[in-house]
């Protein structure tokens, strides 16, 4: 084997296991199911709406398992059934309003407790029934094994046992029963259904009670992974706002699950920006993202995220391709004249950062220096009324890096973010010496969303008045900042041992470049998007060219399709003498300004008319380049134009043109580089994002270029292949 065919053997295994671990992360992971059974007649802890399980119960257990990384699976079974099919393995939890008592603790385990309840007494609204020495004696409809079963056994003699709460409600209503005893979030529930019933909190006797979910004896690995998930929605606010929404609407069994949603919020953030906003593993984090996620928790609105550039939100949010943004945006008076702004949220100040041997000590020793900021922050403006000589930046990542490399002799920032970049990079300092005024940040909206807007100030105002808002900042900060997963995280803070010597520190940069966070998962997702890009649009770019190629040379040979050729070559003039980039930022901003398109597809168009412009050029010197007494030969044999150049012309012009299409297609995988000026995840962009995350640009760039130079040694190898066959042919 020679070294063309070891490289290429060598590119072929690299792109075949990036794409491998491509599916393997981004489609072929599957979550463990977890199997959950309840009686749905026991609203509103578990019953039906629809065919859909819902209930407090229902949504505890969602939340819980979606902490743990579980799915679930919800099974219908009697309620005194359930005691029985879970220590049996039948299921793995049960979920039903199950009070915890001694004598069930002998078959099952019980999770920490999630509610509280008393016995009360239900009965028709025209009852003579007023105090406890009134049931004494009464017949009682009551749920087969349950606490309100035990209770009546002791007050009277005459108990009609049901299999569900929905018998036992139509004993009372129909007068076989003269009342039911029942535990009092529920009773709530059912006269909330039937008005002609009511509650009656008269057994003064009955001790509070507290429910619990059951697990096996056997699985108390289960159940310790699931209480320490159950504590954690309890703390960060997710249980209590389950209880609230099912209070609010009234414990009434018509409210659908708290996770039904009333609409899809879509967000445009910049996530570069700790600790507001940033990418941990795969997941949004930050101060913003969680009060995004605590906000449409509390309006049950499904959150979607989507990356963008700081300086492209509010076009992008203005046009309509998302609702809202959120990034760290300063309330200013320019800002107001094109977007709508949330109540503020949090409150900063302009600081400054410089580098830990930095001889900068006051605000006029910054005066005249260089100064790193990103474009168009509030930062930005304030630098520049202190030096010219201002580096203007796409990102917070790149301004440290000016830093951190000597480029810039400070940065001018908003206080918190910059005490986040001081605690990941123990070579910054932050000084606060501007005479700036408080700042304040808010989200954005567009000027049409006042509707919207109002929905989430109304949010943000509960959360502020429950104490959601102070729990995620303080998280942050007792944090220090650092780089930690999200408050609703189900993550554990990764922590990696030091190693000495240059193995050691080689080593513990891929541990922090690519193992910590997983953040090699953006290089599988950008690697994704870049090849479904360069396919799409090269596709286009053929098809688009074929057609640009055949209109200017049969012009050119026959003086037909005057108006379609000067189209043509007015198409090919203005593509091939303005930047990808540019056209990318026109289609994506100008053309399909007010159409939602997905952002992938749209390069992909602007890309493939990009690539259309030269490959009408490479097809059409191709067919220049067959000899004009071919042409002229199958005029005179009788064929048409048409057919001579498609089974004689164009046949030998492939043969000559293959060599720079192949180049075109390398050269198109390479100018899809710049799709994340759109927001899009490409190979690039994944690198530039570890890069942000861990102030090392060597290593990841420079996996980046192995993984292009390998995709293109695959292409290299496959195209000369065809070429040899070609040339064989003849």
């Amino acid at each position: 084997m020679d070294r063309k065919q070891l490289i290429a053997v060598i590119a072929v295994v690299a792109i075949v296991v990036v794409a491998a671990g491509s599916y393997a992360v981004l489609g072929g992971e599957k979550k463990d199911v977890l199997i959950v059974e309840t009686s749905p007649d026991f609203a509103p802890f578990d019953y039906m709406y629809g065919s859909e399980f819902v209930g407090i119960d229902m949504d505890i257990v969602r939340a819980v398992c979606d902490d743990m990384g579980y799915k679930v699976e919800f099974r219908q079974n009697n309620f005194d059934s359930i005691l029985m099919s879970v220590p049996q393995g039948k299921a793995d939890i049960g979920a039903s309003g199950f009070t915890i008592s001694e004598e069930r603790a002998k078959s099952v385990n019980f999770s920490i407790p999630y509610a509280s309840i008393n016995q009360v007494v239900v009965a028709p609204v025209d009852t003579d029934i007023k105090t406890l020495e009134d049931v004494r004696g009464k017949v009682i409809s009551v749920q087969n094994g349950t606490t309100g079963a035990d209770y009546a056994a002791g007050v009277s003699s005459s108990v009609i046992y049901q299999k569900t709460y929905s018998d036992v409600i139509l004993d009372v209503s129909t007068g076989k029963a003269d009342c039911e005893i029942v535990d009092s979030t529920v009773a709530v529930a059912q006269i909330a259904a039937h008005p002609e019933l009511q509650v009656l909190d008269i057994l003064t006797d009955s001790p509070v009670e507290n429910y619990g979910f059951i697990f096996s004896k056997d699985n108390q690995a289960l159940l310790d992974k699931f209480n320490a998930s159950l504590q954690k929605i309890m703390d960060n606010g997710i249980y209590e706002s389950i209880w609230n929404y099912y209070e609010k609407n009234g414990f009434s069994p018509e409210t659908p699950s708290f996770f039904s949603y009333r609409g899809v919020l879509t967000v445009e953030t910049s996530p570069d920006f700790p600790p507001f906003e940033y990418i941990y593993g795969t997941e949004y984090a930050g101060i913003d993202m969680d009060l995004m996620q605590a906000i449409c928790y509390d309006i049950n609105y499904r959150l979607v995220m989507k990356d963008n550039n700081f300086d492209s939100i509010i076009m992008s949010v203005t046009q309509g391709k998302s609702d809202m943004g959120a990034s760290g945006f300063t309330i200013s008076e320019d800002r107001k004249k094109q977007v709508l702004f949330s109540d503020p949220y949090a409150e900063i100040k302009q600081v400054v950062v410089v580098s830990k041997d930095s001889n900068i000590k006051t605000l006029d020793d910054v005066r005249g220096k260089t100064i790193s900021v990103q474009t168009g922050t509030s930062g930005a403006d304030y630098a520049a009324t202190l030096s010219s000589n201002i580096i203007y930046q796409k990102t917070y990542s790149d301004v440290v890096q000016d830093i951190l490399t000597g480029k810039a002799d400070c940065e001018v920032v908003d206080s918190t973010v910059a005490a986040a970049q001081a605690a990941r990079n123990s070579n910054l300092r932050v000084l606060d010496i501007t005479d700036a005024e408080v700042e304040y940040y808010g989200f954005i909206f567009a000027k049409e969303s006042q509707e919207l807007c109002d929905l989430i100030n109304e949010s943000l105002a509960r959360l502020t008045a429950n104490g959601t808002v102070d729990k995620i900042i303080a998280y942050y900060a007792d944090n220090e900042y650092k780089e930690v997963p999200s408050y609703y995280s189900s993550h554990d803070i990764e922590e990696f041992e030091s190693h000495d010597g240059f193995w050691g520190g080689l080593w513990d940069r891929i541990n922090n470049d690519f193992l910590k966070n997983d953040r090699y998962q953006y290089l599988f997702k950008g690697l994704e998007n870049t090849l479904i890009i360069t396919v799409i649009a090269l596709l286009i770019g053929m098809a688009l060219g074929a057609i640009v190629a055949m209109i200017r040379s049969t012009h050119d040979i026959t003086g037909k399709f005057v108006i379609l050729n000067a189209i043509s070559k007015l198409y090919v003039t203005v593509i091939r003498g303005t930047p990808v980039m540019v056209q990318l930022m026109i289609i994506y901003y100008v053309v399909f300004a007010s159409v939602n398109f997905n952002p992938v597809l749209i390069a992909s168009v602007a890309f493939g008319l990009n690539s259309g412009a030269y490959v009408a050029e490479v097809i059409r010197s191709g067919i220049n380049a067959v000899p004009k007494g071919q042409m002229e030969a199958c005029r005179s044999l009788g064929m048409s134009n048409r057919m001579a150049m498609t089974t004689v012309i164009l046949p030998q012009a492939v043969r000559n043109i293959l060599p720079a299409l192949g180049n075109e297609g390398i050269t198109l995988l390479k100018e899809t580089s710049v799709a994340g000026y759109i927001g899009i995840m490409d190979l690039t962009r994944g690198g530039d994002i570890i890069r942000g995350q861990t102030y090392d640009a060597l290593l990841p760039m420079i996996v980046v270029a192995a993984i292009y130079l390998a995709i293109v040694l695959v292409l290299t190898k496959l195209i000369g292949m065809l070429e040899r066959r070609l040339n064989n042919a003849y």
